[in-house]
């Protein structure tokens, strides 16, 4: 521990001329052996900024997935009062009294950093060549995944058409030689994070025990080569990438074993993250982000989304969706909703994983149940019909209460495509609420949004460049080669 400590207060005291990039400069790197590296490739605390697993934080304000008060807007001030701005679409977000820096900007930049400067520098490590090559496959994961959630964060979808020349996010392959910061298309990005998936997967381990989830495996990899193929249009390969993944674990929660007994999150049995079993890869929201801040729903749109519950009296309802009472603050024990906006609790500290005792964070980590209806989706789009039926099938019955779920036949749908479409799109919104991916969907799904704000009503269409998170100013006057997105 004291080894690795001084590795990292080494890396953050050493900055490049590039401000968001932190660099171990050649020659000066403290890691000497695959134990070092080993040390340096663990570091998941949440409780710094500076760490592997922490990657995102408040991404799906701009989604459908966020319908906040007045008060709750109101109340984001100072560091954020970004959010404001991106929930109201407006053209201008990061102000000069606010935010003091990009959090998700900069620590994805740090991990990819990290990342290239282990790369440079893990082949002088020779004590051990399989954990060496190990050490560098779990690296490009790290990276890969970074580099997913930048670019579908701050530049345009992935369109086969245009990607070679839709401005994407710097591609910082060498840091150690203080490169241009100027954009790479979206097709390079991409890229580049399937080249780090593709040339990982042979030197990881299928799988690893519990406390070890922060570790890439062949599972997670393919998870991330599935996710990454899906927002390329690829159907065919995340098809078959979510079914590698689910062929070495498929495990998912049957959600009538996981709480004490009252249909309440309160209630809620905790698991940790290193014995959550759905979990591939260990992610989190950076330091201090927390999703029921701005995953909230007002009552009508929490119903439309989760709608299969039946109100008993004016105290009590049946939930047979237990994603209702079990995600969600704002419901009594006998599972009436109370709230007229339920916020969503099932990631924090205090709910799925109150073992953890960690709220510093809420966890947003890469799923089996992403696998299922990633698989269900691209299947649908094929035309495997029944396929994709089974997946959705497969999830519902785990999260429904006991006896009050009846499988989705062809039939039901009139054996039509389209409609098995909408069927498996709607189960992967309920399933992903909470994982800050929904914005990712509605831009590749050429979706707009709609916000209430008080009684005015704010909306973009599909498509529109309020999608695309600007670059904060402070980077850009330190490196105006990046150049910003117009939104």
């Amino acid at each position: 521990m004291k080894k690795l400590l001084i590795i990292l207060v080494s890396l953050a005291c050493l900055v490049s001329c590039s401000d968001f990039l932190e660099t171990f400069p050649k020659g000066q790197i403290v890691a000497k052996t695959t134990s070092d590296f080993r040390l340096l490739l663990d570091n998941a605390d949440t409780r710094y900024s500076n760490n592997l697993s922490q990657t995102s934080m408040y991404v799906d304000v701009v989604s459908d997935n966020s319908q906040v008060t007045r008060e709750t807007w109101q109340e984001w001030i100072d560091q954020r009062s970004h959010l404001k701005q991106l929930y109201s679409f407006e053209t201008q977000v990061w102000l000069p009294d606010g935010a003091t820096g990009d959090v998700v900007w900069k620590n994805a930049y740090y991990i990819s950093t990290l990342v290239s400067n282990i790369l440079d520098e893990l082949p002088r490590a020779d004590d051990n060549l399989r954990l060496q090559y190990q050490l560098a496959a779990e690296a490009k994961v790290h990276r890969a995944y970074a580099y997913l959630t930048l670019i579908n964060i701050y530049a345009k979808h992935y369109n086969e058409a245009t990607a070679s020349s839709d401005m994407g996010v710097p591609l910082i392959e060498n840091p150690v030689d203080l490169p241009s910061l100027e954009r790479a298309s979206v097709k390079k990005v991409y890229d580049f994070i399937l080249e780090d998936l593709l040339s990982s997967v042979d030197d990881l381990p299928d799988n690893v025990s519990g406390q070890f989830i922060h570790r890439p495996t062949k599972t997670a990899a393919y998870a991330i080569l599935a996710r990454t193929y899906l927002y390329m249009g690829d159907y065919e390969n995340a098809a078959l990438y979510a079914d590698k993944s689910l062929a070495i674990n498929s495990f998912l929660y049957d959600y009538n074993t996981i709480y004490t007994g009252n249909a309440s999150s309160d209630n809620l049995i905790g698991v940790s993250r290193t014995s959550d079993q759905e979990i591939l890869l260990h992610k989190t929201t950076t330091k201090g982000g927390h999703l029921r801040e701005y995953l909230q729903l007002d009552s009508i749109s929490f119903n439309k989304l989760y709608s299969d519950y039946k109100i008993i009296d004016t105290t009590t309802t049946i939930n047979y969706d237990l994603r209702r009472p079990l995600w969600f603050s704002g419901l009594t024990e006998n599972g009436k909703l109370i709230s007229s906006q339920p916020s969503y609790v099932f990631s924090d500290g205090g709910h799925r994983y109150s073992v953890d005792n960690d709220f510093n964070v809420d966890y947003t980590p890469i799923t089996t149940s992403e696998m299922y209806v990633t698989r269900a989706e691209a299947n649908a789009r094929l035309g495997n019909l029944q396929n994709a039926l089974d997946d959705i099938n497969t999830l519902r019955t785990h999260r429904f209460m006991s006896g009050s779920y009846t499988n989705l036949s062809l039939a039901d749908l009139n054996n039509n495509q389209q409609n098995v479409l909408d069927e498996v799109l709607l189960e992967r919104r309920r399933e992903l609420y909470g994982k800050d991916l929904r914005l990712f969907d509605i831009k590749r799904l050429e979706l707009g949004v709609e916000h209430t704000l008080g009684t005015e009503t704010k909306s973009i269409p599909a498509n529109d460049p309020k999608l695309v998170w600007p670059v904060h100013y402070e980077y850009l006057d330190l490196n105006p080669e990046i150049g910003q997105f117009q939104r």
